[in-house]
């Protein structure tokens, strides 16, 4: 439901795979030939072995099929948002003889609801609503987005009541055996050490992530009744819970009216979302303190912070007492590596861009979250999002809950850096920091000042001395 600019113009697309009894979607990373051969096998036994396969695109998009009505589609699949959409015909599809418009942040898909077979890997849903959108240059012809996100936010289900539920709400009340949990994992396209596909399970833990299971359950938090078309998958986030790259917490005082502790503020997971969007508070505590960093326009992006490609930046979240690092290569991008021209820092270094962002779009006066922790984020941990109750005609009582489980180290990720961006020539030490320099200036100011000082004083005594002993000769 809520996409940046950047990630709504740049976007590739998603798809899921689905079994009978737990629904599974395989993310795979562009391949490398100059390494993947190289690669142990371990390297690729994260994702699942079933599945449709994904592809990332230059760590901006991860897309995949899904087949309605005997068509296939490119879908993105989106924690942020609630409802399917395609763009073009889907020639065997029943219209429901209702309209919708699905918005997002900066944009939104209009057209007729109609229903449709759904299929994913022998898995089907029948009648399944979704909304069938005219191509347009943005939206091209057999693309779309599945929206994974809490039913209240589903614009199709407010118009088509009942026949609308999402695709989620579906597959868990056509089987009550499957648990209400779906997991997603995000691969890194250019780690040279942990290349991997990513994968989406529903109902269903991938084998090498089990502890999960043993991490804290974390509340949705949820917004008011009167607002509840804006219901996201978001958390607290711990009070002081993001610690900058000079290794001190920033603090964040939270805009969500509803949060009783202010120093916590709360999140969304997004993971439709390239860019993470933050308060500028914080892209700024972040970023501008590093040498050759900028704050700027960039057409395509918007206002973002620039910096030095060779800049090492090591951030850390925290959340229910627990760390997640953060890997160094999601920190900043690489602005040709996704289509955009190349951008050179103020002292002629080849720049990047810092992948958190201030807000480029108006969160409204009572805003429910302070800010999307995008792709950037979510690559750094394996997520379980359990629905609790907020499946539609659901009897749980169960709160619902995020579980995050944290798979950056911070050696490893330290070295993949040094491999990617620096040649394997570990030169991070010697980066400088906004006003060391001057600092150091304005300290040898002082000592000058105080030596001439001292200096002033000395003389000034020694004159005395000679007076007093003048006047004392010619008495």
């Amino acid at each position: 439901m809520i996409r940046s600019a950047f990630a709504i113009c740049s976007l590739y697309i998603l798809s899921l795979v689905y079994t009978i009894s737990a629904v599974r979607l395989e993310l795979r990373g562009t391949t490398n030939p100059k390494r993947s051969s190289a690669l142990p096998s371990r390297l690729f036994s994260r994702a699942p072995t079933n599945g449709l396969v994904l592809q990332n695109h230059a760590d901006i998009s991860y897309y995949a099929n899904i087949t309605l009505a005997n068509q296939q589609f490119r879908v993105l699949v989106d924690t942020g948002s609630s409802d399917l959409w395609v763009a073009g015909n889907v020639r065997d599809s029943q219209d429901s003889g209702k309209q919708a418009i699905i918005n997002y942040a900066v944009n939104s898909v209009t057209g007729p609801i109609k229903l449709a077979e759904l299929k994913f890997a022998g898995h089907t849903t029948t009648n399944q609503a979704f909304l069938q959108a005219t191509p347009s240059k943005e939206n091209h012809d057999g693309t779309g987005i599945l929206g994974l996100g809490p039913s209240a936010g589903s614009f199709i289900a407010q118009v088509l009541p009942g026949e609308g539920a999402p695709v989620l709400d579906r597959i868990f009340s056509q089987n009550r055996t499957t648990p209400n949990y779906f997991t997603i994992l995000l691969g890194r396209d250019k780690d040279p050490t942990d290349f991997f596909n990513g994968s989406v399970t529903v109902g269903e833990i991938l084998a090498d992530y089990t502890a999960i299971l043993n991490e804290p359950k974390i509340t949705i938090t949820k917004v008011p009744a009167s607002q509840s078309d804006d219901q996201h998958l978001q958390m607290l986030l711990d009070a002081d819970g993001v610690v900058g790259p000079d290794g001190k917490p920033i603090t964040i005082i939270s805009a969500v009216e509803q949060t009783p502790n202010k120093r916590q503020p709360t999140v969304v997971l997004d993971c439709g979302f390239t860019l993470p969007q933050v308060p500028r508070t914080l892209s700024d505590a972040i970023y501008s303190r590093f040498q050759g960093s900028e704050y700027r326009q960039i057409a395509g992006v918007g206002g973002a912070w620039t910096l030095p490609c060779v800049q090492e930046v090591n951030v850390t979240f925290k959340f229910a007492g627990r760390t997640y690092p953060l890997h160094p290569l999601d920190m900043s991008i690489d602005p040709e590596s996704i289509g955009l021209p190349s951008i050179t820092s103020p002292d002629g270094e080849k720049a990047c861009i810092g992948t958190f962002q201030p807000f480029t779009y108006d969160r409204g006066a009572r805003p429910n979250y302070d800010m999307v922790l995008g792709m950037a984020f979510m690559r750094n941990v394996y997520t379980l999002f359990d629905y609790g109750d907020f499946v539609v005609n659901s009897t749980s009582l169960a709160d619902p809950y995020v579980q995050l489980l944290s798979i950056t180290d911070v050696a490893e990720a330290h070295q993949d850096f040094v491999t990617v961006r620096l040649g394997g020539q570990d030169t991070t030490a010697t980066r400088g920091v906004k006003g060391i320099k001057s600092q150091t200036r304005s300290t040898m100011y002082y000592i000058i000042a105080a030596v001439g000082a001292v200096a002033i004083v000395v003389a000034c005594s020694i004159l005395f001395i000679l007076r007093a002993k003048r006047k004392r000769r010619r008495r």
